[in-house]
């Protein structure tokens, strides 16, 4: 099970500075691996807020439920599948324009996941799902966060 955390001991203090004036969102992400594939989602072209269309899974943190609760939760919404967290694997942060327009500081707890059974059915906004080999992953058009995670994990690599 993920724990719980205070945000002061997921972000330096001496990086708290940046807290302070900026509204803060914190997603788990969800790096969803069957055999040698890893699960993606396409969004609509030009949808906010990159311009890039694939993405990994991310689902907001709230205090009614765990990072793993967060993440085992949206990936079931998204895609109608079942998985299991395995590991948290580190998190990030980034400044940028939430879909309401807002400019917010996010927080993003990584995670590891593992396919466990069901059918693949893309949610309302989604345009594609698709099981991609590790080994093409570099061909696609993923959104920054995620193609920076991707490259942490040694699945793709810089360009």
């Amino acid at each position: 099970m993920v724990e719980h955390l205070p945000l002061k001991e997921l972000v330096p203090s001496s990086s708290l500075g940046w807290l302070t004036n900026m509204l803060i969102k914190i997603l788990v992400i969800g790096v969803v691996k069957k055999d040698n594939t890893i699960l993606l989602r396409k969004k609509p072209d030009g949808s906010p807020p990159y311009k890039e269309t694939w993405y990994l899974f991310g689902g907001e943190l709230t205090e009614n439920n765990s990072p793993e609760e967060a993440i085992i939760n949206q990936i079931k919404q998204q895609t109608g599948i079942t998985i299991r967290v395995l590991r948290k694997i580190g998190w990030d942060t980034e400044v940028k324009h939430d879909l309401d327009g807002i400019e917010k500081q996010f927080v993003y707890l990584s995670t590891l996941c593992e396919y466990i059974e069901g059918d693949l059915v893309p949610a309302k906004g989604i345009e594609k799902l698709e099981w991609v080999p590790i080994a093409t992953l570099g061909e696609y058009d993923h959104v920054p966060p995620s193609r920076k995670l991707l490259r942490e994990l040694g699945y793709i690599s810089e360009q």
